[in-house]
């Protein structure tokens, strides 16, 4: 087959000084004038199947994409500091507080190649943190934000869980991991301090129980889609979706029949959806 992109391994650092890898995608025709960006869900990797056979679909069609790691990549993970000793992170024991800094980075370096007008891709707990970002930061330079399969009915916690974080905490034990099979996701647990940190920030971005989330205040373009076999959301969900995001320029919403979490054997068609409502923004 003909070469029609680049892919390059890249580096980017945070605002709080740690360097994340990634790859870039780049048509070897003129770009269009839109950048998209890949953030990750746990335990995720930049390289990981499912985005970068997304991400080649969309370069394909003449888009360059970013794909990087954020700090929740791989179940733990140490995080080099441009400066001082590496920090444990991974998917185990990072703070979702500190993700509008992974997302940030990525959105200055795609902005660094020259591209004014960036949309965020976020699959599953990418999709909470991409939401989460643009609530807080209103980054303008965020054309449109793609929210891939994000996990609805996660964000509701056992209290009995969140009492054992507080103590495991208060005991000095924060960075010891919660029971196995505490959480359906991942490696099906994290550390405690993790897990509180997520309570305390508030993983709701959606609005299954909040009254005023995250996405009814992202005011670009939106497109949410799930695919119908063993996902984290349905039609229901992508309702609450469409009723929630208020101040959004316009809302897209789609089932990907076939398609599983990861959208096994499905990647081209998510592909196509969302290089379908790229052209619809760009």
């Amino acid at each position: 087959m003909p070469t029609t992109h680049t892919e390059e391994i890249v580096y980017t650092e945070t605002g709080d000084g740690f360097v994340l890898e990634g790859v870039a995608l780049r048509p070897l025709s003129a770009p269009k004038p839109l950048a998209v960006i890949w953030v990750h869900g746990l335990t995720g990797r930049f390289y990981a199947r499912t985005q970068m056979l997304v991400s080649r679909r969309l370069v394909a069609d003449g888009y360059t994409v970013v794909s990087g790691n954020n700090r929740g990549h791989d179940f733990g993970a140490r995080i080099s500091r441009t400066s001082g000793e590496p920090v444990l992170a991974g998917g185990g024991w990072e703070l979702f507080d500190e993700s509008p800094q992974d997302v940030d980075a990525w959105v200055t370096f795609a902005a660094g190649l020259g591209f004014e007008r960036i949309v965020v891709i976020g699959h599953s707990l990418g999709a909470l943190k991409a939401a989460h970002y643009q609530a807080t930061r209103q980054d303008a330079r965020v054309a449109g934000l793609v929210a891939a399969s994000p996990p609805i009915q996660a964000t509701r916690v056992d209290p009995r869980l969140v009492a054992l974080a507080r103590q495991m905490v208060a005991e000095g034990r924060g960075r010891d991991l919660l029971p196995w099979g505490s959480s359906r996701a991942g490696a099906g647990t994290h550390s405690a301090t993790t897990f509180l940190n997520r309570v305390q920030t508030g993983l709701d971005q959606y609005g299954l129980d909040t009254a005023d989330p995250a996405i009814g205040q992202i005011r670009c373009p939106i497109l949410a889609l799930f695919g119908t076999v063993q996902d984290t959301g349905d039609e229901q969900d992508l309702a609450m979706i469409r009723r929630n995001a208020q101040a959004a320029a316009s809302i897209d919403t789609v089932m990907i029949d076939g398609a599983d979490h990861v959208y096994t054997g499905r990647e081209a068609a998510v592909g196509q959806v969302i290089v379908e409502w790229l052209a619809k923004i760009a």
